[in-house]
C-alpha cells in the first residue's frame, strides 16, 4: 500500500501603500519599496521573517518575530536609499502595524496601542465599538 502526502502550504501577502511607494516582503526576510512612477526599487535585507510592514511618508516599519525596525528615507524626496532610524527591541503579536511621522500603532482584535520609536506604550484602547 503506497500512501501519498500532499501538502498546501500558502503564505499571506505582507505590503503596504503611501501615495507612489508601494512596499512588500519578497523571499520571506527581504522587503522591497518600488516607486510606482519612476518604477526604482530598493531591497531592504531583514535576515528574519519579515511579519508585517508599514510605510508612510519617509518612514517604514519592518515587524519581525523579535522586534520592530524603523527605518527613514534620506532626506531628498525622490531618494530610495532607506537607513535604520530605531530598533524596538520588543515582541509584538498584532493583525496591523501602522507607521505615523512619531509612533506606531499596534492593533491586535479590539486592543490598539500607541508606541513611540523608543518603544514607550503611550497610548492602549481598548474595547473599541461599532
Amino acid at each position: 500500500m503506497v500512501l501519498q502526502v500532499i501538502l498546501k502550504v500558502g503564505f499571506s501577502t505582507v505590503h503596504s501603500l503611501y501615495r507612489e511607494r508601494y512596499a512588500y516582503r519578497e523571499n520571506m526576510t527581504d522587503v522591497v519599496v518600488q516607486h510606482l512612477i519612476s518604477d526604482e526599487r530598493v531591497v531592504v535585507k531583514c535576515r528574519e521573517l519579515v511579519k508585517k510592514l508599514a510605510i508612510y511618508k519617509k518612514r517604514l516599519a519592518i515587524q519581525m518575530p523579535e522586534r520592530i525596525n524603523i527605518y527613514e528615507v534620506t532626506d531628498d524626496s525622490s531618494d530610495m536609499h532607506y537607513k535604520i532610524m530605531q530598533k524596538i527591541n520588543l515582541k509584538f503579536d498584532c493583525t496591523l502595524l501602522v507607521v505615523c511621522a512619531k509612533h506606531i500603532v499596534l492593533c491586535q482584535e479590539k486592543i490598539l496601542q500607541c508606541l513611540s520609536f523608543e518603544g514607550v506604550l503611550e497610548r492602549m484602547v481598548d474595547g473599541i465599538s461599532y
